[in-house]
């Protein structure tokens, strides 16, 4: 018995040192203490239109971040979508769009938010419109931008190339994910060569992969109908076509449920593991879960477990449903506790802390879990439990 327990406490040790940086910095973030008082500085300078100081004060901020980091990690993905965004009202647009998709490929938050402001900045207002449908918009900027924005749009090309190598070059960024820029660089081929049918077939691509299937079915449409009947390949054309239909058939579709955007999220679900343990009196567990989390942070899992009572090994598997707000956790679930003997099946209501990571890749969790069962002489029990979550796209790739 005393083994096992050693065994346990030595597993929660390990579990809470792998993350206890991450979680300090994380509480910190949630407290106010994580942003770095020089990016509190460009933030205040920003909003009040000091924007050459904004700027010079978030590229300090940012370079502090790099110092502080370590493993070869770059600054957090939220920071630099705002040094994107202070870039643009000051015009250096292209390292706007250069910060602007590094925080899209780190997973900032506001990524969409500030993507549509550089773009409006920029002079492309109806992709701007298009980004900011479904945006969540950060606290501290919002009932500023509305007129900071504006006062600052100008047109700023940013081609230098041949239309083929325009086009080219397009299309790469988008395979790359530099997404803002591809977008930029098609807008502009779209206002130079308003007749030419392939701009508006590879850029409504772009709209597709992120989850905008209206406006890529819109652009896509007008592509196809700029296609001379003499130039375009029969199966190829149809291949468009076939393919501009499903677009069509996906937008009806959710416009006819428009309460699965708001319950969960514009974004596509992510995949989640978890991995953990757990505790309570006379009790010791190894615990896992695999499951969707949602851009609205709402995660449902089928859980299962091994735990270790009295000397005896036994089993759990059930499901639940969580809900996340900021960094507090409600949750609840159908659990079977599978023991030689009997079994015992319960409702099991949680509430907890998560603490997710800068890049929002992963979390640190504690949890308090009831197991409330539906026999009469069944008592209910507790356990707190300790543990990481995963955050993983469809493909099987981090967040």
């Amino acid at each position: 018995m005393r083994k096992h327990i050693y065994i346990m406490l030595c597993l929660l040790v390990a579990i809470s040192a792998a993350n206890s940086q991450s979680v300090s910095e994380t509480v910190g973030k949630k407290i106010g203490f994580s942003k770095s008082t020089t990016a509190k500085d460009a933030q205040v300078n920003l909003k009040l239109g000091e924007i050459s100081k904004a700027v010079e004060l978030y590229s300090t901020a940012v370079e502090e971040e790099k110092q502080q980091r370590n493993g070869g990690k770059g600054v957090s993905g939220e920071l630099l979508a705002e040094y994107a965004y202070a870039l643009a009202l000051h015009h250096d647009f292209e390292a706007a769009l250069i910060n602007i998709d590094r925080a899209r490929a780190l997973g900032a938050k506001h990524s969409d938010f500030y993507s549509a402001q550089i773009l409006e900045l920029m002079g492309h207002k109806e992709s701007s419109q298009q980004l900011m449908k479904g945006a969540e918009i950060p606290d501290w900027i919002n009932g500023v931008y509305q007129n900071l924005t504006p006062k600052h749009i100008t047109t700023f090309a940013i081609n230098e190339d041949s239309p083929k190598n325009a086009l080219e070059r397009a299309n790469r960024l988008a395979t790359g994910k530099q997404t803002v820029q591809s977008i930029v660089l098609f807008e502009e081929l779209q206002t130079l060569y308003p007749k030419v049918g392939i701009v508006y077939i590879d850029h409504s691509s772009v709209w597709e992969s992120l989850g905008k299937k209206e406006h890529a079915a819109n652009l896509l449409r007008k592509g196809i109908g700029l296609i001379p009947n003499g130039m375009a390949d029969s199966a190829s054309k149809a291949a468009l076509v076939n393919h501009l239909s499903e677009l069509d058939e996906k937008t009806t579709k959710k416009e006819q449920m428009p309460f699965l955007k708001k319950t969960f999220g514009p974004n596509p679900p992510k995949l989640i593991t978890y991995a953990g343990a757990s505790f309570a009196k006379g009790l010791y567990a190894l615990n896992g879960r695999l499951g969707v989390y949602t851009s609205n942070k709402f995660s449902a899992s089928l859980n299962v477990g091994l735990n270790y009572a009295g000397e005896t090994f036994m089993g759990n598997v059930g499901v639940s449903v969580y809900k996340t707000w900021r960094i507090f956790v409600v949750g609840i679930g159908l659990n079977e506790q599978i023991a030689s003997e009997n079994s015992t099946f319960s409702l099991s209501p949680t509430i907890g802390l998560s603490f997710l990571n800068k890049a929002q890749t992963s979390s640190f969790d504690i949890n308090f879990n009831w197991f409330i069962p539906f026999k009469e002489d069944a008592k209910t029990s507790y356990s707190i439990s300790i543990g990481k979550t995963f955050y993983l796209d469809m493909k099987g790739g981090r967040k």
